[in-house]
């Protein structure tokens, strides 16, 4: 069963009864402004003049927000394990006023990208590359420049929700309006949450992670994939990725360069960097499209048996 685990920055777990603490809706990894809903920002928000939730959020929220309370889930949990599922949760890099939570990781990324203390680094979010004649369509979490205009790409990575079932209340929206009730007492039990699709998340990393890192490279500069250690267990045990010959205890970087987070420690963090491809049968990133075992041709054929055949073809 999957459960909201945080909410508002917050983790719910035996801290319920602190009733209003949600009412302005703020995001303390955003410098305590009010939440933008993060990866759950049109799906999941709510309108801000209905029930039930209207009662618990100042009228400010709906203004800031053209009618809407944000979602305010940051981590679903499951089985014990918390993903985030908010991009925030995992970094957030909109302002200088850097959380002290996530102060740890900005500044391993800065010492990463190459930039110095007491130099300038402008910062760019969302940042759209297209251009239909040469078939380019990306968008970019974060472009960090600094005194020498070397772009460095930054990259967040977090789970997606797996959609859940609104009649049964386990849809993002529903999970959201009890958490908030369980949170003000109103409710004795939070519900459950949508669960999270690691594979869908390791597919859409999958299919940017060469390609961004390329462009950086070619740019003179890098890129910089942030996840959370549960995302890069994943991919340890689900791909044919070695990642652990590729941790970088040294902190250099390489072609391609992901930094794992411990969301409940953001001291916590891991480098593992290395090249695309391999000439010498080293560690690689392109192992992250292969499959971790090959089965026998055996457990195949266990599967054929003719009662479960569904269709027959004679060829003329």
């Amino acid at each position: 069963m999957s459960i909201v685990h945080e909410l508002y920055g917050e983790a719910l777990e035996g801290n319920r009864y602190h009733r209003g603490r949600f009412r302005n809706a703020a995001c303390p990894h955003m410098s305590g402004e009010q939440c933008d809903g993060g990866g759950n920002r049109d799906m999941a928000r709510w309108p801000a003049t209905a029930q039930p939730l209207a009662p618990f959020f100042d009228s400010s929220v709906g203004a800031k927000s053209g009618g809407w309370i944000p979602c305010g889930i940051c981590s679903v949990e499951i089985a014990g394990q918390a993903w985030a599922i908010c991009p925030r949760r995992l970094l957030t890099i909109d302002s200088e006023d850097v959380s002290n939570a996530q102060l740890p990781l900005v500044r391993r990324i800065l010492q990463l990208g190459g930039f110095s203390s007491g130099e300038t680094v402008q910062v760019w979010s969302e940042v759209q590359l297209r251009n239909s004649s040469e078939n380019l369509n990306y968008r970019l979490d974060y472009v960090l420049v600094g005194d020498n205009g070397v772009p460095v790409i930054v990259e967040v990575m977090t789970a997606s929700t797996s959609g859940g079932n609104k009649a049964k209340r386990t849809d993002i929206q529903s999970a959201f309006c009890d958490a908030v009730l369980y949170a003000e007492g109103v409710l004795q039990d939070r519900g459950q949450s949508p669960g999270v699709n690691a594979r869908q998340v390791w597919a859409r990393m999958a299919s940017q992670l060469v390609v961004k890192s390329q462009i950086a490279n070619a740019w003179g500069g890098r890129t910089i994939w942030v996840v959370q250690d549960a995302l890069a267990n994943y991919m340890r045990e689900k791909t044919g990725l070695r990642l652990d010959e590729m941790r970088s205890t040294s902190w250099q970087t390489a072609e391609v360069n992901v930094l794992s987070v411990n969301i409940h420690d953001f001291n916590d963090l891991t480098l593992y960097s290395g090249p695309i491809h391999s000439h010498d049968g080293s560690a690689c990133w392109d192992e992250l499209l292969d499959t971790p075992s090959l089965p026998a041709a055996s457990v195949l054929a266990g599967k054929l048996d003719t009662g479960s055949k569904i269709a027959e073809f004679l060829i003329p």
